[in-house]
């Protein structure tokens, strides 16, 4: 009963690509916008009551510290996304293009059909031209 429900659950449908366009458009520019949202919620939180936190513990942490660390944290993300994440999320974009009505694939197999007809008839060509050499020395091989 619970797999039968998990596996109607679990298979996707085949939707119109404007969906995932849309996602796909606000996800790049929001890589350009989430950086400075980062930065300006923690410089407001750092100036409403983190710098009296902070300078209990560290009384030479200043306002250009925090800049510093937000700006070494975001270039950090940025090499994790590009070393792991990003690797990752291509890996999964291929396998779902692959299942979900890729025109290269079925391209990719009247190619391979092709190919395979194109194989017999080269197997039979070969075959022909080796009966034809056998002729052709049997020929030589009469008349000398």
């Amino acid at each position: 009963m619970f797999r039968a429900t998990w596996s109607k659950l679990s298979k996707q449908r085949d939707m119109s690509p404007r969906i995932g366009g849309m996602l796909n458009v606000y996800s790049t520019t929001a890589i350009l916008y989430s950086p400075l949202t980062f930065i300006g919620v923690a410089t407001t939180v750092y100036g409403l009551w983190g710098a009296e936190a902070i300078k209990t513990w560290l009384p030479w942490f200043t306002f250009g510290h925090l800049i510093g660390i937000m700006v070494i944290f975001v270039l950090l993300m940025m090499v994790f996304f590009y070393k792991v994440i990003i690797p990752s999320i291509y890996a999964f974009q291929v396998q779902q293009q692959y299942k979900h009505r890729n025109p290269l694939v079925s391209d990719v197999g009247e190619v391979l059909e092709r190919l395979d007809e194109t194989n017999k008839q080269l197997t039979e060509t070969n075959k022909r031209i080796k009966e034809l050499e056998d002729s052709v020395e049997e020929l030589k091989e009469s008349r000398s």
